[in-house]
C-alpha cells in the first residue's frame, strides 16, 4: 500500500469479493488481511419476485449440493378482475386461442366469431351503401365522384347542375346545338320541338322558287306550268291537267324556249304541232358540290326529290361524354371506362351516381382523445369529440395536479400547497400556502425577526482567521476555505504524524490548504482450490468447463479506492494443473474467461498435440485481463478452468487458481 502507516487508516479500500474476506483498515497496526473461503459452502439464499417462488434445499456441500427450484406465480384474481388466461399444464405454461377469443367482441363495422375466432368486417345493409366485399375478399369501395364537370362539342351542348350529395344529386342534360347562322348563308331548316328535332315539308318548301314557264306554291309545294299571259299564246291545261296547245290559227306555230334557273332546269321537246306538241320538262337542279364543301343531302329518285334519316344522320358526330350511332341516329350519354368511375345508368335510363361516401376517422395523440361518430350522411353526419387525457400515474410517481371539471381544466391553488414541504430554516403552513423562516430554539441563536419582518442578526466582533481560511465573515466578504494547487509531491521523509503531517496541508506563509498530488494503488493475491474431485473427461469436440460452479474473480468496485480519478485496472490469473493421460492422448488446456458478466471466451494456455507415451504431469500457466476505467466504473473479471479432449482421455488430480489484483488511481 501507498503510504500507510501509523495510527490513521490509509485513504483507499479494500473490498472482498466472492469467495474472499477482507478484514483490517490498511494501517501498520491494523493492516489489510485477505482470506479465501474456498473451504466453506458459498452461502446461498432464494428471493421470492411477485411472479416466481424459489425454493431452496440442500448445504451447498459436494454430498448434498444446494437445489435451487422456480415455480411460476400465476394470479387466482387478475386486478381488472377478469380470468387470467396463463395456465399451468402438466408439459409448462399454456395460453391457447380459445382462451383468448373470448377477451374480443365486435363493435360497429366489424363481426366476430368467438367460437372460430375469424374476424370479418361488416358490411351494412342500408340503402345507397357503396362498400361491398371485392373479388379478392378485401372492402372495395368504388372511388367517390365528387367532380363532375360539362364537355361540349360543336354540335352537342352538355349540361351539369347539382350538388353531388343525396338531397341534389348531379343532373346532366345534353342539347343538340342548331346552327343560327349555317356557312353557306341561308336559314338552317332542322328545327328543335318538345319531342325532339325535326324537318318539315313547310321548312324545305322556302328552299325552291318558280323560274320561267313555273309556278311554285311554297305554302303546298305544288309546282306547276305556268301559260304566259301573252296575246296570241294557245297553251292551256287540257282536261287531264296537261298544257295543250291547239293547232292552225292560221298563223306560224307558237315558239316555245326553255329558260333555266338556278335550281330548276326546263327542256321543251316537240314542235308544237297536234301531231308533236310541245312537251316542256323541268328537272330541280340538285347541287352535286354545295358551298360548303360537303355533300348535299337532298337527292332525286325517281318519285321526287327526298332527304332521308340516313342523309341526315352522317352529320352528327359525338364528342366527349356523348355517343352516338349514325347507323340509327340513336344519341346517347356516354360513360367513362376509367377505373373508379362510379356513373351509372339508373333503372330510368338515366345518368345515375351514388353518394360520395367519405372516410374519416380520429386520430388521438399522448394528451388528446379524439372520437368520431356518425355516419356522415346528411341524416346522421360526422360528430368529432376530443377530451384532454389526464395522466393517473405521472412518471414522477405524484398525483396529477392538473383536473378536468365541467367547465374545462383546472388547477387550484389547494392543489399545488400539498408540493412543497419545509426544510431547515422554513414553516410552511399548506392549508395557506404560507411559506416563512423558521428561527431556531438552540440557545445561543442570535437570528430574530427585525421591526420590519425581516431576518435581523446583531454583529459579532471580529473573527480570528486560522489557517486555510479566508474573509471576514461578511455577505462581502464571507469566511470560506483558501485551497490551492500544490506543488511539492509526496517525500520518503515526510513523517506519518496525522496532526504534524497530514495529507491536507496548511502553508504558513500564504494561509493555504493544499494536498500534494499523490497516486493511490491496492493489491490483492487469493486463492482457489477448485474442488474437481479427480474427473476423467473424455473426447470433447471442443472447449468444456472443467469446474462451472467454483471460480476466481478480480473485482473493482467503483469507490474501493477513488471516487473521483480514473483507475489503471490489472488481474493476472494463474492455474496450477496436475493430470494424468494415458498414451496417444491429445488435449488443450485454457481458462474461460468472462468480463462483467459478458460471454466466456477460452484463452489457450497449453497444448498437448503430438501422440506420445501415457504422462503424469504438473503445469503452471496464466492469463492476463488490465483495462482503464474511469471514475465510479465497476469491473469484474471471471475465469472458469476449461478443457478440449482431442484424442483419449485426461484425469485430473488438481486445479488451483491463483488471482493477482492490481488497481491504481490516475
Amino acid at each position: 500500500m501507498a503510504k500507510c502507516c501509523g495510527l490513521s487508516p490509509c485513504n483507499c479500500r479494500v473490498v472482498a469479493g466472492t469467495g474472499t474476506t477482507v478484514t483490517g483498515n490498511g494501517s501498520a497496526a491494523n493492516p489489510y488481511t485477505i482470506s479465501s473461503d474456498a473451504g466453506t459452502p458459498t452461502p446461498l439464499g432464494v428471493t421470492d419476485s411477485p411472479t416466481v417462488d424459489l425454493t431452496l434445499t440442500g448445504t451447498g456441500t459436494a454430498g448434498d449440493p444446494y437445489d435451487v427450484s422456480a415455480a411460476v406465480i400465476l394470479d387466482p384474481a387478475p386486478p381488472a378482475g377478469g380470468t387470467n388466461l396463463l395456465a399451468t399444464g402438466s408439459d409448462g405454461l399454456y395460453v391457447e386461442c380459445a382462451d383468448v377469443r373470448g377477451c374480443f367482441s365486435a363493435g360497429d363495422g366489424a363481426a366476430y366469431d368467438p367460437v372460430t375466432g375469424e374476424i370479418t368486417a361488416r358490411v351494412s345493409g342500408d340503402a345507397g351503401n357503396a362498400t361491398v366485399i371485392g373479388g379478392d375478399g378485401g372492402l372495395y369501395t368504388p372511388a367517390s365522384s365528387t367532380a363532375v364537370q360539362a364537355s361540349d362539342t360543336p354540335s352537342i351542348d352538355v349540361t351539369v347542375s347539382g350538388t353531388g350529395t343525396a338531397g341534389d344529386p348531379y343532373d346532366v342534360s345534353a342539347a343538340v346545338i342548331l346552327d343560327p347562322a349555317p356557312p353557306g348563308g341561308g336559314t338552317n331548316l332542322v328545327n328543335e320541338g318538345s319531342d325532339g328535332l325535326y324537318v318539315e315539308c313547310a321548312d324545305v318548301r322556302t328552299c325552291f322558287t318558280a323560274g320561267d314557264g313555273a309556278t311554285y306554291d311554297p305554302a303546298t309545294g305544288e309546282i306547276a306550268a305556268r301559260p304566259s299571259t301573252d296575246a296570241g299564246n294557245v297553251v292551256t291545261f287540257g282536261t287531264d291537267g296537261g298544257l295543250y296547245a291547239t293547232g292552225g290559227g292560221g298563223g306560224a306555230p307558237t315558239v316555245v324556249q326553255a329558260g333555266d334557273t338556278t335550281t330548276a332546269n326546263n327542256t321543251v321537246s316537240g314542235t308544237g304541232t297536234a301531231g308533236d306538241p310541245y312537251v316542256v320538262t323541268t328537272d330541280v337542279i340538285v347541287d352535286a358540290a354545295p358551298p360548303a364543301g360537303g355533300t348535299n343531302l337532298l337527292q332525286t329518285g325517281p318519285d321526287g326529290l327526298y332527304v332521308e334519316c340516313a342523309d341526315v344522320r352522317g352529320c352528327f358526330s359525338a364528342g366527349d361524354g356523348a355517343a352516338y350511332d349514325p347507323a340509327t341516329g340513336e344519341i346517347s350519354a356516354r360513360l367513362s371506362a376509367d377505373a373508379g368511375n362510379t356513373t351509372v345508368f339508373g333503372g330510368d335510363g338515366g345518368l345515375y351516381t351514388p353518394a360520395a361516401s367519405t372516410a374519416l376517422e380520429a386520430a388521438d395523440t399522448p394528451t388528446v382523445d379524439a372520437t368520431v361518430t356518425g355516419t356522415g350522411t346528411a341524416a346522421d353526419p360526422y360528430q368529432v369529440a376530443a377530451d384532454v387525457i389526464l395522466d393517473p400515474a405521472p412518471p414522477g410517481g405524484g398525483s396529477n395536479l392538473l383536473q378536468e371539471g365541467p367547465d374545462g381544466l383546472y388547477v387550484e391553488c389547494a392543489d399545488v400547497r400539498t408540493c412543497i414541504t419545509a426544510r431547515d430554516g422554513a414553516a410552511y403552513t399548506p392549508g395557506t400556502g404560507e411559506v416563512e423562516a423558521r428561527l431556531s430554539t438552540d440557545a445561543g441563536n442570535q437570528v430574530a425577526f427585525g421591526t420590519d419582518g425581516g431576518l435581523f442578526v446583531p454583529p459579532d466582533p471580529p473573527l480570528e482567521i486560522g489557517c486555510g481560511l479566508q474573509g471576514n465573515g461578511t455577505v462581502a466578504t464571507p469566511l470560506a476555505a483558501f485551497p490551492i494547487a500544490g506543488s511539492q509531491p509526496w517525500t520518503d521523509d515526510w513523517s506519518c504524524d496525522p496532526v504534524a503531517n497530514s495529507t491536507l496541508k496548511c502553508d504558513p506563509t500564504s494561509g493555504a490548504l493544499w494536498t500534494p498530488p499523490e497516486h493511490s494503488s491496492a493489491a490483492a493475491t487469493l486463492q482457489q482450490n477448485h474442488p474437481l474431485g479427480t474427473p476423467t473427461i473424455g473426447v470433447t469436440g471442443g472447449f468444456v468447463l472443467v469446474d462451472s460452479t467454483a471460480w476466481s474473480e478480480g473485482t473493482y468496485t467503483a469507490d474501493s479506492l477513488s471516487a473521483c480519478r480514473g483507475i489503471s485496472f490489472s488481474t493476472r490469473f494463474t492455474g496450477h494443473v496436475e493430470l494424468t493421460w494415458p498414451a496417444n492422448t491429445q488435449f488443450d488446456l485454457g481458462y474461460a474467461v468472462q468480463i462483467n458478466g459478458g460471454g466466456l471466451a477460452v484463452r489457450l494456455t497449453h497444448s498437448v498435440l503430438a501422440n506420445g507415451p501415457a504422462r503424469h504431469e504438473r503445469y503452471s500457466f496464466g492469463v492476463s485481463q488490465a483495462a482503464v476505467l474511469p471514475p465510479h466504473t465497476g469491473y469484474a473479471v471471471r475465469v472458469y478452468p476449461a478443457v478440449r479432449v482431442i484424442a483419449g482421455s485426461v484425469t485430473f488430480t488438481q486445479w488451483i487458481t491463483d488471482t493477482d489484483l492490481i488497481a491504481m488511481t490516475r
